[in-house]
């Protein structure tokens, strides 16, 4: 039996398909909970890293030369955020990436903040 056009679900620019599970080892969850949806990710070092990563680390190394969140990341990689928070992990181990503390990370808003953009976004 041959293919018809309504069989074929990729085409030859698509490339190489590669399963989640592939890019992860298998692995679904990180030990740390570091990369939360909106954590904000930066490049530990403008070393040149090294050659043997993947294709989704590499991109990642280079997209977090200027802060970027999680979400951002995986918007731009088009993988769902679990395997981005695995990959991220791995580059994290490897000291190649890193969430930022104290002054330099985004602090959370406090009840009261929220509070008053609320009643400002209702005010509108």
């Amino acid at each position: 039996m041959t293919a018809t056009t309504e069989d074929v679900w990729y085409d030859a620019e698509a490339g190489p398909l590669v399963r989640l599970y592939a890019i992860t080892g298998g692995r679904t969850e990180t030990a740390h909970g570091d990369f939360t949806l909106n954590a904000i990710v930066r490049r530990v070092s403008d070393d040149q890293p090294p050659g043997d990563l993947s294709h989704e680390q590499r991109t990642i190394v280079r997209l977090t030369e200027k802060p970027v969140s999680v979400s951002e990341i995986a918007a731009r990689l088009g993988l769902p955020l679990g395997t981005v928070r695995v990959i991220l992990s791995d580059l994290r181990d490897a000291g190649l990436v890193a969430v930022p503390r104290g002054r330099d990370a985004a602090e959370a808003p406090t009840m009261n903040q929220l509070q008053q953009l609320l009643n400002g976004l209702n005010a509108l």
